[in-house]
């Protein structure tokens, strides 16, 4: 199992995590299922585009090593010494969403092995996608 490809890309912005779904009923009886956080759907569509740009030919081969990290803008007086602010692994489920939609990833179940981690600094999402030959 070695490394084939490897290709980076950056994502600028605060990096949104991806919601719960919130399911309910209207008023009139229909049923409707949404995103619980909003702010999700903003940022995975500006993602998918920035994605598309800096990515347009097709598909990189599957499977895929990912290694994905999150810049965050420091607070004046953080609580922690490091970034605590939303589960990580919501985080990820936006970003490779935002990949496979970007025409970067032929599916996010075809990565085999994803490493994320969350810093302070400008803010933006860096994505390293790796295609593994051998497997």
């Amino acid at each position: 199992m070695t490394p084939r490809t490897l290709s980076t890309y950056t994502v600028e912005g605060i990096p949104r995590p991806k919601g719960s779904r919130v399911a309910g009923v209207t008023k009139d009886g229909r049923r409707f299922n949404r995103e619980s956080n909003p702010r999700s759907s903003e940022w995975l569509k500006m993602a998918r585009e920035d994605l598309r740009r800096q990515h347009p030919t097709g598909p990189l081969s599957p499977p895929y090593r990912v290694t994905l990290t999150f810049y965050f803008p420091e607070p004046k007086k953080p609580t922690y010494p490091y970034p605590s602010r939303g589960d990580i692994d919501k985080y990820s489920r936006n970003a490779l969403d935002a990949a496979e939609q970007g025409g970067i990833l032929t599916s996010d179940s075809a990565v085999i092995e994803l490493s994320a981690v969350k810093r302070w600094g400008e803010p933006r999402t860096e994505l390293v996608v790796e295609e593994i030959e051998g497997y």
